[in-house]
């Protein structure tokens, strides 16, 4: 092989190898991080945090309190140590199947997300539910469970 051949052999091996790298990032899947419910703490009576893999934590609160059906609920998720692309929170009845409702959360700064949603009526009154915080950072998808009751008398 020839001087010329040799110079650029090498910069399109790199190049390649690059290519190759890049595409394997892109359709590698996504790990999937799901703790435990997060049972010590109602988020009906109080704020709820827990620790996160690899450090760092997540501290939740809805508000106001008790959690009232058919009004607006104040969410707030501060997070310690990480620093997601995405924060959503999804609601799910746990006693009554009253469909998926997911709450995308708005970036306020300095670890805080934060959002406003109302919760379905369930026509018994009272309602427990189970809100999943998820948590879209690098290439792990980090979902956290809480659970809470709303539609207090």
């Amino acid at each position: 092989m020839s001087r010329p051949a040799t110079v650029l052999a090498a910069p399109a091996f790199v190049l390649a190898m690059l290519a190759v790298a890049t595409a394997g990032y892109i359709w590698l899947p996504r790990a999937d991080v799901r703790l435990p419910l997060v049972e010590a703490c109602r988020l009906d009576r109080q704020t709820c945090s827990t620790a996160l893999p690899e450090g760092g934590s997540l501290e939740m609160t809805l508000e106001p309190r008790p959690v009232p059906s058919s009004a607006p609920v104040r969410v707030s998720v501060v997070l310690r140590g990480l620093q997601p692309g995405r924060v959503d929170v999804d609601f799910q009845g746990v006693e009554m199947n009253m469909g998926l409702h997911r709450l995308s959360l708005a970036d306020r700064g300095g670890g805080r997300y934060a959002g406003e949603t109302t919760l379905p009526v369930c026509v018994t009154g009272k309602m427990v539910w189970q809100a999943t915080v998820r948590l879209e950072a690098g290439r792990k998808d980090i979902t956290v469970p809480f659970r809470f009751e709303s539609g207090h008398a």
